[in-house]
């Protein structure tokens, strides 16, 4: 739940289930004013009107931890960890927000934006691409136009950006500023400070980061999985991942036959990359990360109709 500090407008995220039917005083931290929010009970009407939000990711442990940090918010997840599942459960359960992994099993990012727009019933859905390499430096330039869809999240700005930008979707409010700091909760006479509230905030913020890390190693990493599978999946993150950054250049290189020029510096530093996770020769000869560049570019030749 977003409040708003009436005397200077900042904005602050507080966890409704939690505090469901009390009586809380903030403190803001950017004016200091002091401000009283009455959250109401959650009721059994309320908890049917719940806002449902996919979870579109192969990797089970990614998408509980992720389902964790919308519970939290009051939002009910529900999962997909193919794109044949997910399109048949958002046509069951019709949830109004979509977190969809650029990279997901069995359809590309923009092969489901395009399936939902012209979906009866789930046109209006809200996107969220999530981009795959867990890597803060990899990209320092915003995505092209995102397929349609509505906004990205990169991994390791799930647990401080995700539940605002779901917000923000769903009611058209202006971004909210995550540096603010921490508002003071006074509650049965106990008070949270700035500091300690900042320090509690690093703290959950870290504690995800850590499970997102985990999850992701546990994806292209389990000793279980034979490697060349995942290779196999490690390609098709990277190519996913580049497929987000770099449309406007793909569909250049497509529709001009000279995607191999224009996306030069990007495929080089994919197969390094790839290199140094998957060094074997047998992997190498394999051609795997090579087969991922070209059934993206086939099945985006589609969508543009190339």
């Amino acid at each position: 739940m977003i409040v708003k500090c009436p005397a200077c407008a900042a904005r602050f995220h507080l966890e409704r289930e939690k505090l469901a039917g009390k009586r809380v005083t903030l403190r803001c931290a950017r004016c200091r004013s002091p401000f009283k929010v009455e959250l109401p009970h959650n009721t059994p009407l309320q908890a049917e009107k719940k806002v449902r939000v996919m979870i579109a990711h192969s990797d089970r442990e990614l998408c509980d931890t992720i389902n964790a940090i919308l519970a939290g918010a009051g939002f009910e997840g529900i999962f997909g960890h193919c794109g044949a599942e997910v399109l048949a459960t958002m046509d069951a359960v019709r949830p109004q927000v979509a977190v969809v992994d650029v990279a997901l099993q069995g359809l590309y990012a923009f092969e489901v934006v395009d399936t939902l727009r012209s979906r009866p019933g789930l046109e209006n859905v809200k996107i969220i691409l999530l981009s795959s390499v867990y890597n803060k430096a990899a990209y320092k330039r915003q995505p092209y136009s995102l397929y349609g869809a509505d906004d990205y999240i990169e991994k390791h700005h799930i647990p401080d950006d995700l539940i605002l930008k779901i917000n923000r979707l769903l009611v058209g409010a202006a971004e909210v500023d995550t540096h603010d700091g921490v508002g003071e909760i006074e509650e049965s006479g106990q008070q949270l400070s700035p500091a300690e509230g900042a320090s509690q905030a690093l703290d959950f913020i870290h504690s995800i980061n850590e499970k997102i890390k985990t999850a992701e190693n546990h994806e292209i990493s389990a000793e279980s999985v034979p490697e060349r599978e995942r290779a196999e999946r490690l390609a098709r993150i990277i190519v996913s991942d580049i497929s987000l950054y770099h449309q406007d250049r793909i569909d250049e290189g497509i529709l001009e036959g000279s995607w191999s020029k224009l996306l030069a510096a990007e495929i080089k530093e994919a197969r390094r990359l790839f290199g140094e996770r998957f060094p074997s020769p047998q992997i190498q000869n394999s051609k795997i990360l090579e087969a991922a560049f070209l059934d993206l570019l086939e099945k985006r030749s589609r969508e543009l109709g190339a």
